[in-house]
Order: structure tokens, then C-alpha cells, then sequence
């Protein structure tokens, strides 16, 4: 297991990078998808966990350099995210491939964040019952449909274009609202 935090001095130098994040994940050996772990790392920090790593690369081989790396990447998404939900920033930056990637592409990584977001809420552990019967809880439900949802009928066109952007802007909204619900008490 990894011992060590990564401390920035400034997160407006860090920028997320899909491409890059995939392709260290993949050489640590991560079962995740880049949008999945991002998704995975914004669930937690909603559910109230003040760690990640024994989620995710918590297997990987400290020794191994391009591990490391990913996981220092990791730990900067996940201070970035941090401070994003707690600043109430809008929009929450998903850490989704680039618009000149194919939509079925994009479609897959919206899917694999809420689904990966899903995945890291239900970390945290059972909530009160009041919390799944308000808007929180209704987007909750909102990102388990978009974690089911039909790839196949994503074409290339302006109308699936427009269904992504809309998706992409739900989920970032929807993200701070479950934040702010499950940390109200923190705010009082």
C-alpha cells in the first residue's frame, strides 16, 4: 500500500487529463476506467469517506513507478474534487474524454462515471432513509439510469451531441447536490 499524500500548493495548476488518467490506470493495472475512478472518487468524497486509496490501487505494487504515478494522479483528482464540492464550484469538472472523441466513446464514459460514482457512494455505507426520498435521492436514482443506459443508441448526430451535454451537466449539478445534502451539517 502507498504511504504518502500528494500535497499541491495550488489546484488551479492541475488539470485533469482523460487520455493521460486511462493510460496510467491501465499500466498500474486498475480494474477502473478513467471516468469510472473519477466517478468512484467523487462518490466517496459524497458519502463522506476521507480516503480512497483502499478502493482503488490499493493492490498495485508500491515499487512499481507508473503505480505510483497513477496514484498521484489519483490523489490530485481526488484534492481537485475536494476542493471543487466544498468551494460549491460550478461545474464540478468530470474527468470525461475530449468532445473530438466519438460519442458512443463518450457515452461509455458517462455511463462508467455514474456508474463508478454509484459504486463509491454505496462505500460509505447506509444512509437515513429521509436522505433517498429527496432530490439527492432522486438523483441517485437518476445516475442509476444513466449507469443502465443503451449505448446503442447513440448515433454521431447533433441530437446525440446535445443528449450528452445535457447528460454531462445533469451529473456535475446532481454531484453537488448530493454533496450538499450529505455534508448540511458540516455547513451549520
Amino acid at each position: 500500500m502507498f504511504k504518502w499524500r500528494v500535497k499541491l500548493d495550488s489546484m488551479t495548476e492541475f488539470k485533469p487529463d482523460h487520455a493521460r488518467m486511462a493510460q496510467l490506470l491501465q499500466a498500474a493495472g486498475a480494474d477502473q476506467t478513467a471516468a469510472e475512478a473519477h466517478g468512484m472518487l467523487c462518490g466517496m468524497l459524497c458519502a463522506g469517506l476521507d480516503r480512497w486509496r483502499p478502493n482503488l490501487l490499493d493492490e498495485a505494487d508500491e515499487n512499481d513507478l507508473l503505480a505510483r504515478e497513477a496514484a498521484d494522479e489519483l490523489d490530485r483528482l481526488w484534492q481537485l474534487a475536494e476542493r471543487e464540492l466544498r468551494e460549491r464550484r460550478m461545474p464540478v469538472q468530470l474527468l470525461l474524454p475530449d468532445e473530438e472523441r466519438p460519442v458512443r466513446e463518450r457515452a461509455t464514459a458517462l455511463r462508467d462515471w455514474s456508474q463508478g460514482f454509484l459504486y463509491g457512494f454505496g462505500l460509505g455505507g447506509k444512509r437515513q432513509e429521509s436522505f433517498f426520498q429527496g432530490e439527492a435521492g432522486e438523483a441517485l436514482r437518476d445516475f442509476s439510469e444513466i449507469a443502465r443506459m443503451a449505448l446503442d443508441e447513440f448515433g454521431d448526430d447533433e441530437e446525440a451531441e446535445e443528449a450528452l451535454m445535457q447528460l454531462a451537466e445533469y451529473l456535475w449539478v446532481a454531484t453537488s447536490l448530493i454533496w450538499h445534502e450529505t455534508h448540511a451539517d458540516e455547513s451549520r
